[in-house]
């Protein structure tokens, strides 16, 4: 993933968003893949929880900002089934 994100970065911001773009749909691809229905949002909140400790790592790796970053889920929904 390292390696695509270099490689969007090279074509600029556009192509960068779009990279992430792509992560996240297919990061809610494997969690439909491995959860049951019911159990989606809470996947999907576990998911978030562990994206902000990565930015809160990225921050210092990459710009030297310490600190943390928290994030919560406070409402999922969904239509249909």
């Amino acid at each position: 993933m390292d390696k695509w994100l270099e490689e969007a970065l090279a074509e600029g911001e556009e192509a960068a968003k779009a990279h992430l773009n792509a992560v996240a749909r297919i990061v809610g691809g494997h969690i439909a893949r491995i959860s049951e229905p019911n159990a989606v949002p809470p996947t999907i909140a576990r998911t978030v929880e562990e994206m902000g400790k990565g930015v809160t790592a990225g921050m210092l790796l990459h710009h030297g900002s310490a600190g943390v970053m928290t994030v919560e889920m406070h409402s999922i929904s969904r239509s249909g089934r």
